[in-house]
């Protein structure tokens, strides 16, 4: 309830000035409360703005002005059909309506001239039919749905069928948007011209199944039309980028297997010729996992006056700000550990050294705001959001070591202590396993962590093959969940209590979520070495998952390598569910009723097959949450949620509760 969560920082056009989100619980409403910030660079201010009505989409105007989206004047009306954005002064004064665009803006971006790019989600369903006695007819959208496509549903979104994120022109004093994506087009990355001229934009266009590969359009901004690029491959394409009027960057990925990486490629607009640069087995963005971050910001821009193309990209159990040249040579910046979550970069009107800020979680702190030099890479701290959190509490720092595994790699492991630690003395453990696969763990600050190092235990975990950051090779466990994985898990075990042997080896819980949630659901049918186990948002049963989730038609086909009608043993022999008759663990499963990524019905199954195994077996259901529960789900229930999971530990790892 005390966390601030820090996002979405912009720099003014003259680069003095950043604003940014600042979200906080509100208990009262059991939701969140949203502000908009602003930090002066010269004399580092930091200034509330506005928090009436919740803040979001915040851009400047111009250096002296900060334009936002509120729904100040919408209270009671969360049915509306339009977005009101207002424009704040940074001398100060009260918030003034600038204007209203229809729909549900979500990104806007100024084409000048009165003009605005808007992104918001179209909904493409077909006209439905009115007859004279619709007065007693079922309502669609209310009483029913029409599914008709995958994915038809979509974790966090709820019913997708025939909705799609587009693009469209708004000129101010209108009522009326002209869309610039097709029909069905779904708009993953977006950019716009330094001349502001065209629009690139990347994403699948489908009214049936969604495809894996797209290519790249183009909208000219001037007469209106549209093209397709006919050198681009056909490609997962993401992170559209223009890097000059008549030049763009993009990322693009085969998905063939899990665990693959983007090559990176420029394209000359004029000449129609595509240049591959060197390869960097990365992915572009922040990996690594924490659940106190809330929102994020940009993860790629660049600059036109360096010629640099800045980007987030993860190492090991960290991430970075770096830099990619236009032969395609790779710098880092910032080097200090933890996790870069947005950034921006800006050069001074008048001329000068580029500005640079980002958000990142340094230490043990929560996310703040920074200040980089990018020749040096050194960071000033500028927002101190959270200290009075961590001035209250006790926060252990993680500690880390190496060693080589049998598996020919170097691996990593993390242990928390736990809080009050007396050497000598035997205390329980709790070993996390991240999500993803395609996710990393390292020291950025971790609550779930801190409450277990808090309540008396160790907390451990690492980053096992199948985990980002150290390239594609070491990603991709496609056929062989289960075994490498699990492998790389219980030899981290193993070198853990080897190297801490305060550890109590027979009260050693696991517990994690998504594809943690799979591996400890795997752990309790093939080991019985563990205490208890806390299962969230899991999956059972690769069999029916493919089937009934949101990205399950593609993505488990990659991970399994094939579909249950091409070769049922195989899924089958990776299904946590298999072996689940044979758990005798304790086991106790979280799961949200909307998380459409990983299905209820995979904890209710192995809900079922666990306690008619005989094993003490818990499931909490959680009504109106998604996969992302333990991150952004509503205050009442992440704490909730935190309740049950340290209870269960406090249970079964025999915790003697301090009065």
């Amino acid at each position: 309830m005390q966390f601030r969560f820090l996002s979405e920082a912009v720099l003014s056009p003259d680069a003095a000035k950043v604003c940014y989100i600042v979200k906080q619980a509100d208990a009262e409403e059991n939701s969140y409360h949203s502000a908009l910030w602003m930090t002066d660079l010269a004399d580092r201010t930091n200034r509330l703005m506005a928090e009436c009505g919740g803040v979001r989409t915040a851009v400047w105007l111009d250096a002296e002005t900060i334009l936002f989206a509120s729904d100040r004047d919408v209270q009671g009306k969360e049915d509306t059909k339009e977005t009101k954005f207002y424009s704040i002064s940074v001398k100060g004064g009260e918030a003034e309506g600038y204007m209203t665009v229809p729909g549900k803006a979500d990104k806007i971006f100024s084409l000048g001239e009165g003009r605005w790019l808007v992104a918001e989600t179209a909904d493409d369903t077909p006209a439905k039919r009115q007859t004279e006695d619709s007065r007693e007819m079922a309502v669609e959208g209310k009483d029913y749905h029409i599914f008709d496509e995958l994915p038809f549903r979509f974790n966090g979104k709820g019913v997708v069928n025939k909705k799609r994120p587009a693009l469209y022109i708004f000129r101010e004093g209108e009522t009326k948007m002209e869309r610039i994506t097709p029909e069905y087009f779904e708009t993953i990355s977006w950019d716009v011209s330094p001349d502001h001229r065209h629009v690139a934009f990347c994403g699948p266009c489908y009214d049936s199944i969604r495809p894996t590969e797209w290519g790249i359009l183009i909208y000219d901004l001037v007469n209106g039309t549209i093209r397709e690029l006919s050198g681009v491959g056909k490609h997962n394409t993401d992170h559209v980028c223009f890097t000059g009027n008549h030049e763009l960057f993009y990322a693009g990925m085969t998905r063939e297997r899990m665990g693959k990486n983007p090559r990176f490629y420029r394209y000359d607009l004029e000449k129609d010729i595509v240049t591959e640069l060197p390869f960097h087995d990365m992915m572009i963005g922040n990996s690594v996992g924490s659940d106190a971050k809330m929102g994020a910001g940009k993860a790629m821009g660049w600059q036109q006056e360096d010629g640099l193309l800045y980007m987030i990209r993860t190492s090991w159990g960290d991430s970075s700000l770096a830099a990619l040249d236009r032969e395609g040579a790779i710098t880092v910046i910032t080097r200090e550990p933890g996790a870069v979550c947005g950034f921006d970069i800006r050069y001074p009107q008048e001329g000068g050294r580029p500005v640079c800020v980002i958000t990142a979680m340094r230490g043990q702190h929560l996310a703040e705001l920074y200040q980089v030099d990018l020749e040096s890479g050194v960071e000033t701290r500028l927002t101190f959001f959270n200290d009075e959190y961590l001035k209250s509490h006790t926060v252990q720092e993680p500690q880390s070591f190496r060693y080589m595994g049998k598996n020919g790699y170097e691996m990593e492991a993390y242990v928390i202590c736990p809080a009050d630690y007396e050497p000598g003395k035997k205390y329980p453990a709790v070993f996390e396993i991240h999500g993803g696969p395609k996710g990393v763990l390292g020291t950025a600050f971790f609550h779930e962590f801190q409450c277990l190092a808090s309540m008396g235990c160790f907390v451990f975990y690492g980053n096992p093959r199948g985990s980002d950051g150290r390239g594609e090779k070491y990603a991709d466990i496609t056929e062989v969940f289960g075994t490498d994985d699990f492998n790389d898990l219980m030899e981290l075990f193993d070198e853990v209590l080897s190297r801490y042997p305060d550890i109590d080896e027979t009260r050693v819980g696991i517990c994690g979520g998504s594809y943690g949630g799979f591996m400890c659901n795997w752990m309790v049918g093939h080991t019985d070495r563990f205490a208890a186990a806390v299962s969230q948002r899991s999956i059972s049963n690769y069999l029916t998952k493919c089937l009934y989730t949101d990205i399950g038609y593609y993505a488990n086909w990659l991970q399994m390598g094939a579909y249950p009608w091409e070769d049922f043993d195989k899924i089958w022999s990776m299904s946590p569910l298999k072996e689940a008759p044979s758990a005798k663990t304790p086991l106790l499963l979280l799961q949200s009723d909307e998380d459409y990524r990983c299905w209820q019905g995979d904890a209710i199954q192995m809900f079922s097959a666990v306690k008619r195994a005989g094993a003490d077996t818990r499931l909490v259901l959680f009504h109106g949450e998604n996969h992302e529960l333990s991150r952004s789900g509503k205050p009442q229930n992440r704490m909730k949620r935190m309740e049950e999971l340290m209870g269960w530990f406090e249970k079964y790892l025999h915790i003697i509760k301090e009065e």
